[in-house]
């Protein structure tokens, strides 16, 4: 063989190599799911029921939503994405990163006050205990959490002796490792957690409504991904996600 032929093989080897082969690339089953972190322990439990009814497993990868939407701007791998409120849901719409047909609200999370079992309520420990409470400016959480503390007459008091955190999920280690006396925490934290216990409901009238929706995204590679979306609106997904301390929305 010629010097020259064996240079045009070469250039042809590497032109078959470089060149995109979407047509025989193996697309696993799983399907990947990107949801805030109150929500892990929740789709987790339904990931786990899913995959005992069909064999499909499901990966379950936690930011806040706006830091979802930005992973899933720049192409992370992602099927389906829980976010939380419906700002973010039409920035997701608005932005393509979302398929518009396929979103739906799915659930309501609670604001409520937890501790260690047994442990008074939020109205004898202020001035005894610390309290752990997401700082306002931090998140969401933390807002929320300022505004129903002063419809119920307590921010003021359970301030005075707050440890500040940027999320319920440090406010929840506190709460564990005994740093504070009570939490406010999301629902979903409390039941993700047997040694929590819920010592007061904060009114849900106090706060903005917490709901999460869901939807595919543009880039959803399983083949599954469609499904499993619709398994989230079953009766037995529905039970499972009501023992993880979420409200099912009509």
């Amino acid at each position: 063989m010629r010097a020259r032929d064996i240079i045009l093989l070469c250039f042809a080897a590497l032109a078959a190599g470089a060149a995109p082969a979407h047509a025989d690339y193996p697309v696993a089953p799983d399907v990947v799911v990107f949801c805030e972190p109150t929500l892990r322990q929740a789709v987790t439990d339904l990931g786990t029921l899913w995959r005992s009814e069909t064999g499909i497993p499901v990966r379950v990868f936690t930011s806040p939503t706006p830091a979802l939407l930005e992973q899933i701007a720049h192409r992370a791998r992602s099927d389906l994405v829980i976010g939380e409120g419906d700002a973010a849901a039409t920035e997701a719409t608005g932005r393509h990163l979302v398929v518009p047909e396929t979103l739906v609200r799915l659930w309501r999370n609670r604001l409520v006050i937890a501790g260690l079992s047994p442990t008074p309520n939020l109205a004898a420990v202020p001035g005894k205990g610390p309290v752990a409470i997401v700082d306002p400016w931090a998140a969401l959480a933390g807002a929320d959490g300022e505004k129903a503390l002063q419809a119920v007459g307590l921010w003021d008091a359970a301030q005075a002796k707050s440890v500040g955190v940027v999320d319920t999920a440090d406010a929840a280690y506190l709460l564990k490792t005994d740093k504070v006396r009570l939490a406010v925490l999301y629902a979903t934290d409390v039941a993700a957690d047997r040694a929590f216990t819920v010592t007061d409901q904060l009114p849900p009238a106090s706060y903005g409504p917490i709901v999460y929706w869901a939807a595919e995204t543009h880039h959803a590679m399983s083949p599954n991904v469609a499904e499993f979306e619709a398994f989230l609106r079953q009766p037995e997904a529905q039970e499972r996600i009501k023992a993880d301390g979420l409200e099912v929305l009509p």
